[in-house]
């Protein structure tokens, strides 16, 4: 509950430095039922999230990532999340004349020397 309070809560702290208000930008906090303040989050919350304050509202609601802006350009309102990468695989590097040599299983070969490994991932629990 508080993961969805807290950036409510600091959009509304900054939009509080200025104000676009009817006589121009005004340093002074606006009404709550101003309709000014509601276009100033709205106006944040465009340019430093790309979307409006109604998607994040349909994002939270049914756990997929909702744009309007995405919807605009590629015709999709709410799309899954993207899936994680994949893992990389493990890698045993050895010297060579040029380049270092790379292979999946460890190569024993004579006076091969290893000079770079990646392990293979642990599973997060």
């Amino acid at each position: 509950m508080i993961r969805h309070i807290a950036p409510l809560a600091g959009i509304l702290l900054l939009s509080g430095c200025m104000f676009a208000g009817r006589d121009g930008f005004e340093t002074e906090a606006a009404r709550v039922g101003d309709m000014h303040l509601l276009a100033n989050l709205e106006v944040l919350s465009v340019i430093n999230t790309k979307k409006t304050m109604g998607d994040h509202l349909a994002t939270w609601i049914t756990g997929k990532d909702c744009s309007t802006i995405r919807a605009q350009r590629e015709g999709a309102w709410c799309v899954d999340w993207p899936s994680p990468p994949a893992p990389p695989q493990q890698v045993y590097c050895y010297a060579s004349l040029a380049k270092p040599s790379c292979f999946a299983q460890p190569y024993n070969e004579g006076n091969d020397r290893l000079i770079g490994f990646v392990p293979a991932p642990r599973p997060l629990r």
